[in-house]
């Protein structure tokens, strides 16, 4: 982490992009948030603009240091939490392909049937029952088997997550948060389940998804230059991998030893605990 005072939040979630600005024992400064919109083309599906993104992220950075009368010399580094099974195809050029599958769209229901079908080990992530369509190796089957053109073209099918920190730094990179969490990375076992993939048809997965998975927190790389201006920010500020928004969320409450638990609650409810040792339960 650089000098500075202070460090940057920005957290992608449902309805918008928040970003804000702490001083380096946690206490908030200020904040700024900038909506954007979904679309729903058909029940049960919903979908996002990464461009929106981007626009209200510019907007809601620029703001937060005006309103904080922050300089962006004080920012010692910035960190990114973003919402979970929200995939996106991405080209060679770094360009998504269509628009995002959000995190609440339901129409891989029968992908992840088939992947439920498999019984293996590595469900546990879902307690051994069932594998909820929300989640990201489902939505990856769907691009593969119903828009054949945008999977086989893609260069990278990543989370929200990813696609931020590397707009940030040039850097393709997961975090464990969401590789474990939605596509059943496990690095006890090696990694991804080559077995489960190679099951449901989608083993060519794991040459499009970031291997570099890192834990949140872990120096990702610099802010690009280009960016920093976009921005309003200073170039080569640090930028930290992610985490899924309600995991941070309860890192922020408080929940980081065996027998604590949170409730986050917006667009979605979760509850998010500690424990002393695995459990893997229906």
């Amino acid at each position: 982490m650089a000098e500075g005072s202070y460090l940057m939040g920005i957290d992608f979630g449902t309805g918008g992009v928040r970003v804000g600005i702490f001083d380096r024992e946690g206490t908030p400064v200020v904040f700024h948030a900038v909506e954007f919109e979904t679309k729903y083309p058909r029940s049960g599906w919903a979908e996002q603009d990464p461009d929106e993104w981007w626009s209200a992220l510019v907007e809601a950075t620029n703001k937060v240091l005006d309103e904080g009368n922050v300089s962006p010399e004080e920012i010692a580094g910035i960190g990114v939490d973003a919402t979970a099974s929200t995939v996106l195809a991405v080209d060679e050029k770094d360009k998504h392909m269509r628009p995002a599958i959000m995190w609440m769209d339901i129409r891989a229901s029968d992908e992840a049937m088939r992947i439920q079908e498999t019984g293996d080990p590595a469900l546990k992530y879902n307690g051994h029952g069932p594998v909820s369509a929300e989640w990201g190796l489902p939505k990856a089957m769907w691009l593969k088997e119903k828009e054949p053109e945008t999977y086989n073209n893609a260069k990278h099918i990543c989370d929200c997550g990813d696609w931020a920190i590397h707009r940030l730094t040039g850097e393709w990179t997961a975090s464990i948060n969401m590789a474990s969490s939605k596509f059943y990375y496990d690095r006890d076992e090696g990694g991804f389940p080559e077995g489960l993939f190679e099951a449901v048809g989608i083993e060519d997965l794991l040459d499009k998804y970031p291997q570099n998975v890192l834990d949140p927190g872990t120096a990702v790389g610099e802010l690009r230059r280009e960016v920093a201006e976009e921005l309003g920010l200073k170039a080569g500020t640090p930028v930290a991998e992610g985490a899924i928004d309600a995991y941070a969320g309860a890192l922020g409450l408080g929940v980081v030893e065996p027998g604590k638990l949170a409730l986050i609650t917006g667009s979605s409810h979760v509850m998010i605990g500690q424990a002393a040792e695995p459990i893997y339960n229906p």
